[in-house]
């Protein structure tokens, strides 16, 4: 992060905080070290008897501390980081890791499912014995985490949020609603965080027109970071996490020259061929074991990517050098694109009164054509997931 921006940070702490009445530590956060002030009287409030009355007298308990001096300082942080709403949430639970120290974990959930009603969410909270999990309403499509219906709401369980398919237990749920017009929890990354970029330059050759082109690129190996951990969110949420800055201004420059005097045809196979032979090719349980979705960016970090990951980059680049409308298409084992390329022979999907042409972003690998189905996929149904116009769509400079 630029130094101007975190002197600005702490000053506004500092004039905000009295530090004399507060507690202050510093959270390290992937690159930053986020200083954090907060009153002590929130750890005199006791763990509560795990009973709807207990809890019920335990939210209220917390209410008469003076809370928000950590929220103010919470909140001033994601501001001048620009945290999405799981990050922020990473950042409360790292708090409470230190706030709370030896603490057990049920008090750390509950503290954060304080912080978390306060901080404006729409909150619930299950409960069994000596073990609570914090839910938020979230109108996200989110996969392999445990979510509950209330009042017609989705809630997702943070505290558990990649559990799996782990065997599912009855729990209480707390009858308690702290914030029922809380807004809804969103784990989209409408921008990027203002982190310290960790950076890396790595050379990237791709095979088009007969022959290999090299190009050197900078990438902000911090995104990686964010998304080890990150819940799996529908397909087209990885689509639209845009390109730091620093792998934007290594790369879009020098494919925008290339494209220099060719058609919209011609630059969808300039980035077809980009996307299927700079990067090489592997299935995601074949290398982590595990579905991992990829940003755009964390198809240059990781050793392999595949399908979902190439279209993510294939639509970075197309929004920025070939923005036109545009369709996300499924089948049940691939992800790819079709375009609103002009008439030409081809394979076409219509769609709204337009025909779009398939720009297939894995292959074949040395090919740079496009407007054909996907290979192996003639006969296979699909589903068009999203339709992005592509105007106005801008990559932050």
């Amino acid at each position: 992060m630029p130094r101007i921006l975190l002197l600005s940070f702490l000053l506004i702490l500092g004039k905000a905080l009295p530090a004399s009445n507060c507690e202050e530590i510093t959270i390290p956060f992937f690159t930053e070290q986020v200083p954090i002030q907060y009153q002590t009287d929130l750890l005199q409030i006791p763990r509560p008897e795990m009973t709807e009355l207990g809890l019920r007298a335990y939210f209220r308990q917390m209410s008469t501390t003076k809370y928000d001096v950590l929220i103010r300082s919470l909140q001033q942080a994601r501001r001048a980081f620009r945290l999405n709403d799981w990050l922020y949430y990473k950042l409360v639970r790292q708090v409470l890791m230190q706030i709370y120290g030896q603490h057990e974990p049920v008090d750390r959930t509950l503290s954060a499912w304080f912080i978390m009603s306060q901080s404006g969410y729409d909150t619930r909270l299950t409960y069994l014995e000596d073990e609570a999990y914090l839910y938020v309403f979230t109108m996200d499509e989110v996969f392999e985490a445990p979510i509950i219906q209330d009042r017609g709401r989705s809630f997702i369980n943070l505290t558990e949020v990649r559990a799996g398919r782990a065997p599912q237990r009855a729990l209480y749920m707390l009858g308690f609603v702290p914030n029922g017009d809380g807004h809804a929890f969103t784990f989209a990354f409408r921008d990027l965080p203002r982190l310290r970029p960790m950076l890396k330059r790595q050379k990237v050759s791709f095979f088009y027109q007969n022959e290999w082109h090299a190009l050197e690129v900078e990438v902000d190996e911090n995104i990686a970071a964010y998304m080890e951990d990150y819940p799996i969110v529908a397909e087209t949420q990885y689509l639209e996490v845009p390109l730091s800055p620093q792998l934007f201004q290594s790369l879009i420059p020098p494919l925008r020259e290339m494209i220099k005097g060719k058609n919209e045809w011609q630059t969808a196979e300039l980035l077809a061929a980009f996307t299927r032979s700079a990067f090489e090719y592997k299935e995601d349980k074949a290398y982590f074991g595990c579905s991992k979705p990829m940003v755009a960016e964390e198809v240059f970090i990781h050793p392999f990517s595949d399908c979902e990951d190439r279209t993510a980059l294939f639509f970075q680049l197309a929004k920025t050098l070939l923005p036109i409308p545009t369709l996300v298409v499924a089948y049940p084992d691939h992800l790819t694109l079709a375009m609103a390329l002009p008439a030409a022979p081809g394979s076409t999907i219509p769609y709204e009164g337009r025909n779009y042409y398939f720009t297939d972003p894995t292959g074949p690998v040395r090919d740079q054509k496009v407007g054909q189905v996907p290979r192996g996929y003639e006969q296979k149904p699909f589903t068009v997931l999203k339709h992005y116009s592509m105007s106005g769509v801008k990559q932050e400079k």
